[in-house]
């Protein structure tokens, strides 16, 4: 390695061989006269004492890395207006460790975690002695101690001896945890929630182990509530009685009210404009309350939520909304107005349940047949989503179960039952590609089809769909030849993308599936294409030229959407 500079009208210039990688690096880093170059007085005797010290600072060193019988050939050369430090360096044999003497008394010693950091300690038996092991693995106990709350622990003998005769290493640790600390109370600052909903965000009950992870969620989960501005967890475990650390919160409110406007753009709705108020705490139960102005091409609504926090407040809640708008599709028009009721709680296994009650009133014209629906409509649904990645996942999945129906005897113009299954598969293929899978499925029995309104029955076409369509143009016909819809969907759809540059992809695709009745009259329509993707902060943009196979027409259809993958 060569490091060169000029200062003063004098150039220096440092170069070192016969080692390699970390060892070069720690060499470089310990060498003075390879950044004691840059003092703008550098003069002969200053850089002739440094070059006396090198020697030293290369044993020192190589000795991190086990290397304690090296031979060194130093060389100061002097050249008008130049200077020329040159080390040679012979490392010699690398040290091995001997032995690993580490023991963990106190309330530790039964701890599963410390017995896996003991197994897993950093530096081991016959491996290569490397100080940085050495010094890692010192830190991991000290690290694991605070985080399970073993606050007095010390090591009471930490020493790595070497022996030049067997050349060999000995780590000698003895390591007491003490006791292990419990969360005692929590105290919240006075704030606009009562303490009883406070006390609900806290993932952990008085006398449980303490775990520096359960603070962090604490303060995850106040953070993302969006009552507060500032949050601010702090344990207190200088003040602790009994082993009880008490933690306290401080929280300042955020402001009560949100404005919010918004624009964009898909194939599916066109331009978008959406208008939002939430009031983020109508009351001391941390209540709130929305109202939204949604616009677009197939689109416009007035919606309104009042959501009431139960159980969990991270994951549950009660949801009552309205909804009251007109949308208009190349197959249909509706004019909707919506009452409904939902219960969202978190299930295990990541699993979120919505039960709901809709009062669907819905004036709709499709395929040239009319009709009012007026559907009392109860359900319940499932819904999961992993990734690796919540922006760009390459792992991940997405799978969402519902089912839901109405009856003439219970307020209803119309008797049905309808399940829907959708999913969506994401796998890393190679360095630079992913595979991405999805598919829809859905069934249902109904006694008086005409009279389902559209937002009830299945469609196919458009960016989520089957693309090279637009959106909702696929289905079932009536005798004019005019799609209504189905009672039925099935749809698949199968991509390759290649990330060509660090924020781009290119993507081929094929789908296909359609809405329809029954199998004796299902038609599978086709779409393929190419597409190119952009990997914003808030999700990829997908810009897809899509060809319809099954159907003669446009020559292509130009797809353009946003958001997150899953």
């Amino acid at each position: 390695m060569k490091i060169g500079a000029a200062w003063s009208q004098v150039y220096l210039e440092t170069e070192v061989e016969g080692v390699k990688g970390e060892a070069l690096e720690n060499v470089m880093a310990y060498l003075s006269i390879a950044h004691q170059k840059e003092d703008a007085q550098l003069a002969e005797g200053v850089i002739r004492r440094l070059h006396g010290k090198a020697e030293d600072e290369i044993k020192t060193a190589l000795a991190v890395y086990g290397y304690y019988q090296p031979r060194i050939e130093a060389e100061l050369q002097q050249h008008p207006k130049r200077w020329l430090a040159r080390y040679r360096i012979d490392p010699g044999p690398r040290m091995r460790v001997g032995e690993v003497d580490l023991t963990v008394t106190g309330g530790g010693a039964e701890d599963s975690a410390f017995q896996a950091l003991q197994q897993n300690f950093p530096i081991k038996e016959g491996e290569f002695l490397n100080q940085t092991h050495y010094e890692q693995g010192k830190s991991a106990l000290q690290r694991l101690a605070a985080e399970r709350g073993y606050f007095q622990a010390n090591f009471t003998q930490q020493v790595l001896r070497i022996n030049l005769e067997t050349y060999s290493a000995r780590a000698i640790l003895r390591f007491d945890t003490g006791p292990r600390y419990q969360f005692g109370p929590v105290t919240f600052t006075e704030t606009v929630l009562r303490p009883q909903l406070l006390t609900r965000y806290v993932p952990f009950q008085e006398g449980e182990f303490y775990q520096s992870s359960k603070v962090v969620e604490l303060q995850t989960a106040l953070v993302d509530s969006d009552y507060f501005a500032v949050v601010e967890v702090e344990p207190r475990p200088q003040q602790a009685a009994e082993l009880k650390v008490p933690i306290s919160v401080y929280l300042q409110a955020e402001k009560r009210n949100r404005y919010s406007v918004g624009v964009g753009f898909g194939t599916n709705t066109g331009p978008r404009l959406n208008l939002g108020w939430k009031n983020r705490y109508v009351n001391r139960y941390g209540h709130r309350f929305s109202f939204a102005l949604n616009t677009s091409k197939i689109n416009q609504t007035l919606d309104s939520s009042y959501i009431i926090p139960i159980g969990d407040p991270r994951t549950d809640q009660v949801r009552i909304a309205s909804s009251i708008g007109r949308r208009s599709t190349v197959t249909s028009n509706s004019h909707i107005a919506l009452f409904g009721a939902r219960r969202i709680v978190a299930r295990p296994g990541g699993w979120q349940e919505t039960l709901f009650l809709d009062y669907r009133w819905e004036d709709f014209d499709v395929g040239g047949d009319s009709g009012l629906a007026k559907l009392l409509i109860p359900g319940i649904s499932w819904f999961r989503r992993q990734a690796d990645d919540p922006v760009y996942p390459q792992r991940g999945n997405r799978l969402s179960l519902e089912l839901q129906g109405a009856a003439q005897e219970l307020l209803s113009n119309n008797t049905f039952l309808q399940l829907t299954l959708q999913g969506k598969i994401i796998r890393r293929l190679g360095r630079r590609s992913r595979l991405l899978v999805r598919g829809d499925a859905g069934a249902t029995w109904v006694s008086d089809f005409a009279n389902l309104p559209p937002s009830v029955r299945y469609f196919a076409g458009g960016d989520q769909s089957v693309r090279g369509y637009a959106f909702s143009s696929l289905g079932a016909t009536n005798e004019r030849g005019r799609v209504i819809g189905g009672k039925n969907i099935l749809v698949g759809s199968v991509e390759y993308e290649y990330r060509f540059l660090d924020k781009w992809a290119a993507a081929a695709f094929y789908d296909a599936g359609n809405a329809f009745n029954n199998f004796s009259s299902l038609e599978v329509q086709q779409g393929a294409g190419v597409g190119v993707r952009w990997i914003s902060p808030v999700g990829p943009i997908r810009v897809d030229f899509a060809f319809a196979l099954s159907k003669s027409g446009t020559p292509f259809r130009l797809h353009v959407n946003l958001g997150p993958d899953l």
